[in-house]
């Protein structure tokens, strides 16, 4: 039933809706790599990054994806990657770069395997408080309580563990994206802002030295962003920007505000069509950073002054309001 009102609601979405979709991905197995190519290819037309920002002002007889995958979990590279190679599908991994050098787990693989050994949160660790906290103080808590009893994130698991950066220059040399996703995996509209630009700074500057080309896309942390930090990303090189705001790209949409879409391994093909589907209203869906639909809002300043220089200011006091609000408010993920 799901997968016969997701087909139907999609075929609307087509055909009143201009653009496509970014989809925002993060560990996959086979099986569910070829399924959500399957499915999202029945309405889709997957480009390239090199693509996106030509494909956004063209009205094609279908709408495009663009496959993102963020984190740069092993299994990227040892089991997406070649599914996608092997099916002649593009896409961009986006990689913390600091996690890459040393190796260690991102924080919400440590919480993870707190919360699943203990059943529960710990006391004073709820996601919600702990999104909250600047980075230096999340990974202190985090660290205490994986002390405290003895857990840990397992490393050996490729959905845990990260790529190295050999493994990432051979994703780049076979024609995969290669973006920035922080130095480390800090929210950064939670740091101070010398704190935040340097963080950006330093993962697009990281990821030019090791695959030896610009690096030419930055997608935030758990999707929270400012106008500032967007643009200081632009600034560093970046040419393209995400967010997770979920709902369809198109011409309205400034390369430095790109929303995304997330699908999930477990999600099946009728609710991936849904997804999609609902997703085209821009009104449904709430964002996953935890600002649940304020994007709303901005897309309507947005589209107001499409046809001139957006009003910066007004774009500004829209988000700078709504990304303070409390991950409570919406779906909480662990991007």
């Amino acid at each position: 039933m799901l997968n016969a009102i997701g087909a139907i609601c999609l075929a609307l979405a087509r055909r009143f809706r201009r653009g496509g979709v970014i989809v925002n991905e993060h560990v996959l197995d086979r099986q569910q790599t070829r399924r959500h190519v399957d499915v999202l290819s029945r309405s889709f037309d997957f480009i390239h990054l090199d693509d996106l920002p030509r494909q956004l002002g063209r009205r094609g007889k279908r709408p495009f994806c663009l496959l993102t995958f963020d984190d740069g979990k092993r299994s990227n590279a040892t089991v997406v990657a070649p599914e996608l190679e092997r099916l002649g599908i593009p896409a961009v991994f986006f990689v913390v770069s600091s996690s890459i050098d040393d190796q260690m787990p991102l924080w919400f693989d440590r919480y993870r395997a707190l919360r699943k050994k203990l059943g529960v949160a710990p006391n004073g660790m709820s996601l919600q408080i702990l999104k909250q906290l600047p980075y230096a103080s999340l990974v202190q808590r985090i660290e205490h309580a994986c002390l405290h009893y003895g857990i840990d994130a397992d490393l050996c698991d490729e959905n845990v563990g990260l790529m190295s950066w050999e493994q990432l220059r051979q994703l780049h040399r076979r024609g995969f994206s290669i973006g920035a996703h922080g130095h480390i995996h800090a929210i950064l509209t939670r740091e101070n802002q010398c704190a935040a630009f340097e963080n950006i700074e330093k993962s697009i500057a990281k990821i030019t030295e090791q695959i030896e080309e610009p690096c030419s896309s930055f997608a935030f942390p758990n999707g929270n962003y400012s106008p500032e930090l967007a643009h200081h990303a632009i600034r560093c090189g970046a040419r393209t920007v995400m967010t997770t705001e979920p709902t369809w790209v198109d011409k309205s949409f400034p390369l430095w505000r790109l929303p995304r879409l997330q699908i999930f391994g477990d999600d099946t093909a009728g609710k991936i069509r849904l997804k999609a589907a609902v997703a085209a209203t821009g009104l449904i869906l709430k964002n996953p950073d935890g600002t649940g639909h304020a994007y709303r809002t901005i897309n309507r300043i947005t589209r107001l002054h499409v046809r001139r220089k957006p009003l910066e200011t007004d774009v500004q006091h829209v988000v700078t309001k709504s990304h303070a609000g409390t991950e409570a408010e919406g779906h909480v993920g662990l991007d």
